[in-house]
């Protein structure tokens, strides 16, 4: 058995006390105890050399080990410091020497030290009589931080204890002032803020109605509402008014003209103001001037058109060269001049129907590609999904089954016609670049009603009449994640340069601005559907049934009519169809030529012009010109590119006055008898 220690031998502990140890067993005691505090110690002896210390001391302030040895003078230790910026910027020497003088002083002290690394030291320092001193240094950030959290909350209740004291106490003295403050903040505020009250009083309004309507905001206090819009204005925000003071916040886009004369678009929110009990106690008015913003959707949503233009062009172009491979092969037989009228009759059939082919799809183009923002309408959206079939077909090539079908009810909607036939566009686009190797394309329309019964849409889906349109797939479907972020502008997973990211984005917005819904159904390997909800159109249906005229009922006549065409061959075309029609023809080949003939007096009923033509007079000016003298003047103008009237803001065109090309004599002969036959050609009231 091993000899006990005299540590840990009874009979040792009972002869001889504790303190009575040797020196060693001191030492050993007390250096145990010290590496085990949480705390750094150092003793420096009278000449401020190292004694002792523990490791904590060396870890905690990260001074190197090499320091870390009997009779390190304690100048060595301030150097360090000073040389890495614990006590700021300086000499490091005069630094370090500061510390020194101040140590060999040799006075009780307790300091707080914040290092650049952000932890906080408690320093405490005592002298020991005839060796020198004790330093214990202590880790204290977290305790900082709380005693400043605390001190925080402390400073901030009492801050907010003193301000609303403070408002109590001088509630009544302040009023005053804080209107003014407030009304200095909704001054500043780059929209219009008004509060009407429950008998539709203006009760406050900002500078800004100054700017839109003309009245200071001290004359429109006290105000009915209907006075302050105006005739104009309120009659088309009297229901939205309304059903605010019943509680219902409402939303509504109009333009206004303003005193300068310019008009902007604006975007207006009523919310009402309820009390406690529920009661609407009036509503506020917030009006916002979005003309910038709404340019910028135009360019967004132009852009994302043009996109779309870009992807549709190869597959019309395939279609397209099959009608002309038709037409001129045709007409190149016909030409030839080797065959009977009995053989000549049946191939003019198709090259006529290829021809019209061909116009159809120019058309859709041009109304996709269109930078005019078109306004909302009631029309059959049936109508306008199936026009869509041919160019769906020819858009997505052979290797994808496309099938369009209509269901339930035939309803109308109120939207903006070319805006639904871009989203479905968009929808097709995506379907078809889920499918690079072929499948499956199904677009479906019909009339539905979603009874409050209906729990699979009804979270998304408010109850009612829905005209809902679907697009599904069988492609690679929607992963989850990527579903959340589908409707981000500019987001996309297509490769750069092979899409926008503005498809879904521009088809959630006209959806948003329909007052619809849009659910997205996807599961990753097993395809996509989307499904657009547009409300049906509850209001009187006024969509325009399309009556056909009998081939043999072709309108003529006997009148004058001065053509002006540049281009000789339909220039020609016309000339003939109008002279068997009847009417006697005046040819120019211009817009100046066609000044000249009237400057010489030459007499006409109508003017039919082409509207783009060589030499600086187009048919717009041409129109302008005569009727400086020709108050009453008949007109009907001819576009290739109808979009082109449309931007001519200052001469709106409506449909009678316009005849797009392509057209054939039948088309031509019904729109010049209308034209001629039109009662209000000019005087319409309109500055053209």
């Amino acid at each position: 058995m091993a000899k006990s220690s005299p540590i840990d031998d009874p009979a040792s502990r009972s002869e001889e006390p504790p303190w009575e140890l040797p020196d060693k067993q001191w030492v050993a005691i007390f250096q145990t105890a010290v590496e085990h505090m949480d705390e750094g110690f150092t003793i420096f002896d009278r000449d401020l050399h190292l004694l002792a210390w523990n490791e904590r001391f060396f870890s905690l302030l990260e001074f190197p080990l090499t320091l870390a040895k009997v009779g390190t003078p304690f100048g060595d230790f301030m150097l360090y410091n000073a040389k890495r910026g614990e006590y700021g910027p300086g000499d490091p020497d005069t630094l370090a020497a500061e510390r020194v003088e101040l140590a060999r002083k040799f006075r009780p002290h307790s300091v707080i030290r914040r290092r650049p690394d952000g932890k906080v030291l408690e320093v405490r320092g005592n002298p020991i009589p005839g060796i020198g001193f004790v330093t214990v240094y202590k880790d204290i950030t977290e305790q900082a931080r709380a005693e400043a959290a605390l001190k925080e909350s402390i400073d901030t209740l009492e801050l907010r204890v003193r301000e609303r004291t403070a408002e109590l106490r001088g509630a009544l003295e302040n009023l005053r002032q804080s209107e003014q403050w407030i009304r200095r903040i909704a001054d500043a505020v780059p929209a219009l803020i008004g509060y009407v009250d429950a008998d539709k009083i203006y009760r406050f309004c900002n500078r800004g109605y100054q700017e839109w309507f003309g009245q200071d905001p001290e004359q429109v206090v006290g105000k009915p509402v209907w006075e302050v819009l105006g005739g104009e204005l309120y009659p088309g925000h009297r229901q939205d008014l309304d059903e605010a003071l019943s509680g219902v916040t409402k939303s509504a886009e109009f333009s206004l003209k303003l005193l300068d004369g310019h008009t902007i678009d604006c975007l207006v929110n009523y919310i009402p103001h309820q009390a406690q009990s529920g009661e609407t106690l009036g509503y506020f008015i917030l009006s916002q001037d979005i003309t910038k913003l709404k340019r910028t959707e135009t360019l967004l949503r132009q852009a994302q058109k043009m996109d779309a233009v870009g992807q549709l062009t190869g597959g019309i172009a395939h279609d397209f060269n099959n009608l002309l491979t038709i037409i001129v092969g045709n007409l190149a037989l016909i030409n030839e001049g080797e065959m009977s009228d009995r053989d000549i009759e049946p191939m003019i059939a198709p090259a006529l129907d290829a021809a019209r082919r061909g116009a159809a799809l120019v058309n859709r183009l041009l109304a996709f590609s269109r930078k005019k923002v078109l306004r909302a309408m009631v029309y059959k959206p049936h109508q306008t999904i199936l026009g869509m079939g041919e160019l769906l077909h020819r858009t997505l090539g052979a290797t994808i089954e496309v099938a369009i079908r209509t269901e339930g009810a035939c309803w109308s909607v109120h939207t903006d016609p070319s805006e639904l036939e871009s989203a479905v566009l968009n929808l097709v686009i995506n379907s078809r670049d889920a499918m690079p190797g072929g499948g499956k394309l199904e677009v479906s329309i019909g009339g539905w009603t979603i009874s409050p019964e209906d729990t699979a849409v009804q979270q998304q889906v408010a109850p009612g009449d829905y005209v809902i349109v679907k697009v599904k797939d069988t492609g690679g479907g929607i992963p989850p994640d990527i579903q959340e972020r589908v409707f981000e502008p500019f987001f996309t997973t297509k490769k750069p340069g092979q899409g926008t990211g503005l498809g879904l984005s521009m088809v959630y917005g006209f959806i948003r601005r329909s007052n619809g819904h849009i659910i997205i159904e996807s599961e990753a390997g097993s395809g996509t559907q989307v499904s657009l909800y547009l409300p049906r159109f509850m209001g009187i249906d006024t969509v325009p049934i399309a009556h056909h005229t009998d081939a043999g009922a072709t309108p003529g006549g006997s009148e004058s009519i001065l053509l002006v065409e540049d281009e000789s061959a339909v220039r020609d075309f016309t000339a003939k169809v109008l002279c068997r029609l009847g009417y006697r023809v005046i040819e120019a080949t211009d817009g100046s030529h066609a000044l000249e003939l009237v400057e010489k007096g030459v007499h006409f009923d109508l003017l039919l012009s082409d509207i783009e033509m060589p030499g600086g007079v187009s048919g717009i000016d041409l129109v302008r010109t005569i009727r400086r003298h020709m108050p009453k003047l008949k007109y009907l103008l001819m576009s290739g590119y109808p979009d082109k009237i449309m931007e001519h803001e200052s001469f709106p065109l409506r449909d009678k006055e316009l005849l797009c090309k392509p057209f054939d004599h039948t088309m031509l002969a019904e729109r010049v008898r209308g034209a001629l036959d039109s009662r209000d050609a000019s005087g319409d009231g309109v500055e053209r």
